[in-house]
């Protein structure tokens, strides 16, 4: 294998893991519907039961694929600037998203502690993404001392979007405090996982 292409491999293994995050996120954040047995007694009940299922399946894939985007663009600029040797061009990242301009500022630092992440486990020695992770940082102190960096960014940029998303969302303040809660819970157990 080129470099070129082991970088795309390393690539495709945080995007991976990304995604098994984001999975993770969303069956806490989105409510799974209940059946109770009563529901299986009355057919139209029942029918009911798997029509919110369904709602319930394409609601958590939808919350995942929307969990993603930044990730994907700061993980593909990552390594273009690990293909290159070059600097990342996060501005051009933060150009490309449709974001309130006074929320820019925190989602500029969020997205270059993204991009720096993912480079370094680019640049990294290992052929599974914990073995990436456990190549750039060593220890579980030191990698969670980079989690708590991070979720301290992504709560910054929250408390920046909040007020635009209580236009348009009711419960914004639990809506986000749960997902606050179930990333940062979900990565103390990946460290635990990755580093035991």
């Amino acid at each position: 294998m080129t470099n070129a292409q082991t970088m795309t491999h390393k690539r495709d293994l945080i995007l991976v893991g990304e995604k098994e995050f984001a999975a993770q996120v969303s069956a806490r954040v989105i409510d799974k519907p209940k059946l109770d047995v009563w529901m299986i007694l009355i057919p139209i009940f029942f029918i009911f039961y798997f029509w919110q299922l369904k709602r319930y399946a394409k609601g958590r894939k939808t919350f995942a694929e929307k969990f993603l985007i930044t990730r994907e663009r700061a993980l593909d600029e990552a390594l273009r600037s690990a293909e290159s040797g070059k600097g990342a061009d996060v501005e051009q990242l933060v150009q490309a998203s449709d974001i309130p301009v006074e929320t820019r500022q925190g989602y500029r630092s969020w997205v270059a502690l993204l991009v720096e992440h993912y480079r370094d486990l680019i640049l990294a020695q290992g052929s599974s993404y914990p073995a990436l992770v456990r190549s750039t940082y060593k220890t579980r102190s030191n990698y969670l001392l980079f989690l708590n960096r991070l979720n301290q960014v992504e709560r910054e940029f929250d408390a920046a979007l909040k007020p635009h998303l209580e236009k348009a969302t009711e419960d914004v303040n639990g809506i986000i405090k749960l997902m606050e809660e179930s990333v940062i819970s979900l990565r103390r157990q990946l460290a635990e996982e990755i580093f035991p």
